[in-house]
Formats: structure tokens, sequence, C-alpha cells
């Protein structure tokens, strides 16, 4: 499951990568995103206008298996979920992600935050729900699409979130494209050896926690694949 990442990018940056129209609230220099914090997404607002807006990470209730994390495989056979993918998609800009790589049996796993070399910002694919509060106020709420590790980064962690190339994005954006056998082929995982992950202190597993010194890497004693 990937419970946390990072946006380092600063807005225009995000703007110019994914070709966005319009910023109504972009979220940076964020260090170490948990679920039920609310962040930036890319989405299309009611005039199909390419937009940065906020949402909530983490659908309702909480609780429930698809919450913060979806998986490609299972996304299809889930009724619930066939609205959002048909016309509710949206890209979640990202700099990176943790995982936790075991060490041995005297130490915690090892926080690892993994990118992609060069790629200050790339965009994962995600499903959004979106209703009024009482007040009258739109509110908005994701999960972030993920699909089984491939290569040795695979022996520790077994998800990684599905990474959209430049082609995917304008699909997975694409409102005319309702039709989910052409969204198929973007939801496969990026291979490992294309990424690259680092040990970053373990203080990262505290949602307080919000620093440079959480994508900062560190010095192991184990070799990093």
């Amino acid at each position: 499951m990937i419970e946390r990442y990072s946006l380092t990018a600063e807005s225009g940056e995000i703007a110019r990568k994914f070709n966005v129209s319009k910023i109504v609230r972009c979220y940076t220099n964020r260090f170490n995103v948990s679920p039920t914090q609310t962040v930036s997404i890319i989405m299309n607002d009611r005039h199909q206008q390419r937009m940065i807006q906020e949402s909530r990470w983490g659908l309702y209730p909480f609780w429930a298996k698809d919450a913060i994390n979806a998986e490609h495989s299972t996304l299809f056979s889930k009724p619930f979920l066939d609205g959002m993918l048909r016309r509710q998609r949206c890209v979640v800009p990202c700099s990176g992600f943790f995982g936790r790589r075991p060490s041995n049996i005297e130490r915690d796993p090892q926080t690892m935050h993994v990118v992609i070399p060069n790629e200050e910002v790339f965009g994962i694919a995600g499903i959004y729900d979106c209703w009024r509060s009482p007040s009258g106020e739109e509110q908005r709420a994701f999960t972030i699409i993920t699909a089984p590790t491939s290569g040795a980064m695979s022996s520790w962690q077994p998800r990684v979130p599905v990474i959209l190339d430049e082609e995917g994005v304008e699909d997975w954006l694409n409102p005319r494209l309702t039709e989910l056998s052409g969204l198929r082929k973007h939801l496969e995982a990026m291979d490992s050896y294309l990424m690259r992950a680092y040990p970053v202190t373990n203080e990262v597993q505290h949602d307080s926690f919000e620093s440079p010194d959480c994508i900062r890497e560190i010095a192991t004693d184990f070799a990093i694949q």
C-alpha cells in the first residue's frame, strides 16, 4: 500500500507539465503527504477546462479498502467505482513516494523514497468523488490507483502507484474517453529499473513530521536496488 508521497515541484512547473489552464488551489513543498490530508489534484472543471484543485486523500468511508489505494486489477469489477472511472478521473502530481524495506531482525524496516531520475514531478492515476456539503460547498476526496511492482523492487515493495506517461495523462484526463477498454493500457506499473529508491529517515512515518529531511538521502549499511 502507498500511504505517503512528496510533492516538491512549484505550481508553475506542475501547470506546465500537465498543460493546466487554471490554478484554483495548488499545494507545494509537501515533503510528507499522508492520508486524510488536503492536497492538489489535476482534474477537469464543468467546462472541461483542466485545472489544479484541492482534494482530500482518502475516499469515504476512510477505513474501506479502496479509500487511499485502489488496485487496478479490481477497478473494473466494482460498480461503485465505475462512475468515477468514467467521469471523475484525476491525476495526482507527485515528486516521489515512500515505501518500507526490511533491514534485519534488530531494526525496524527502513523508509525508502522512490523517485524517477530527472523528473521533478510526475502524474499518478487517480479517481475522485465529489459532493456538496450542507452549506453548499463543493468537496472532493480521491484515491490513487496501484499495480503490482515489477523487477528488483518487488522484493520489498509489493505495489506501486500507476505512473502515467504523457499519452496516459492525456487519455486519463480526456472527458470524452468514457470507454474503459481504452484506459486499461495505461494501468500497468512502471518498470522498477526506471525508478530510484534511496533511504530516508524513519521519522517520515509520523504524520506531524514535515521537513526537507523527509526526502534527504541518508547513509545505510545495506545496498539499495
